[in-house]
């Protein structure tokens, strides 16, 4: 089960128009940068894992969804 950090995570990047970049996200969400990008690994091996037609990437220096 996703924690509510990670779902936050997910709902932030799904309406981004640009990356979003880690330390925003650790701003928004009251956490620690390393916790982001550790909630972000997670979420990457989870879509992977479960062969999602879309990834999360780290690009431009913040994250985003791509198909």
């Amino acid at each position: 089960m996703a924690s509510e950090a990670a779902k936050a995570i997910e709902a932030i990047l799904m309406v981004a128009q640009e990356p979003v970049d880690p330390h925003l996200l650790a701003q928004v969400l009251e956490v620690a940068p390393a916790r982001v990008s550790d909630l972000c690994d997670e979420l990457q091996a989870s879509y992977e894992a479960e062969d999602r037609g879309f990834v999360l990437v780290k690009v431009a220096g913040g994250y985003r969804f791509q198909s």
